[in-house]
């Protein structure tokens, strides 16, 4: 005799099935849960539409038998409404929105780094383009950048003048 599974136990063993491959959905947001959907070639929000359609089906009945609805129900009826097309708008925005911004840090993030390698730390210089006289401390600091450029080996600066 073959040993047949009862209803209950079918469904035991397909729930225990399902939960293995699936994680459960407590555990993920609404992003991981669209996305697994999407895995799966269903669309989301097709189904939202689906379920709101049915429950406000459900809620007419209540009202047309005379009945108040029940607050869950009302409670899920809010839930799932569709958004509207501004609230579809709003919603795309402000995720470009945070995608950019996230780019826009990243891009950021790694400019300032490689300016920090590349670029040597800055300090202030002292400038003496417009200044008419110079100090004996100007001609000093002066030659000494002008003696560690030339050990640097850079013979294309030149050096300071008197008429300077």
């Amino acid at each position: 005799m073959k040993n047949k599974k009862t209803p209950a136990q079918a469904r035991d063993s397909f729930r225990e099935t399902f939960n293995a491959l699936i994680p459960p959905i407590e555990e993920a947001n609404d992003e991981e849960v669209a996305n697994l959907l999407s895995t799966y070639g269903i669309d989301p929000e097709a189904i939202t539409a689906k379920a709101h359609q049915h429950l406000q089906e459900v809620a007419r009945r209540y009202s047309s038998q005379g009945k108040t609805i029940p607050p869950g129900l009302k409670n899920a009826l809010r839930q799932l409404k569709p958004p509207t097309v501004t609230e579809k708008v709003e919603l795309e925005a402000s995720r470009a929105k945070a995608a950019i911004r996230s780019i826009l840090e990243e891009v950021k993030e790694k400019t300032t780094a490689a300016a920090d390698r590349i670029l040597p730390t800055a300090a202030p210089q002292p400038a003496f383009r417009n200044k008419k006289d110079l100090t004996d401390a100007d001609r000093k600091q002066l030659a000494d950048l002008q003696a560690e450029l030339d050990e640097k080996g850079d013979t294309t600066s030149r050096k300071p003048t008197d008429s300077e």
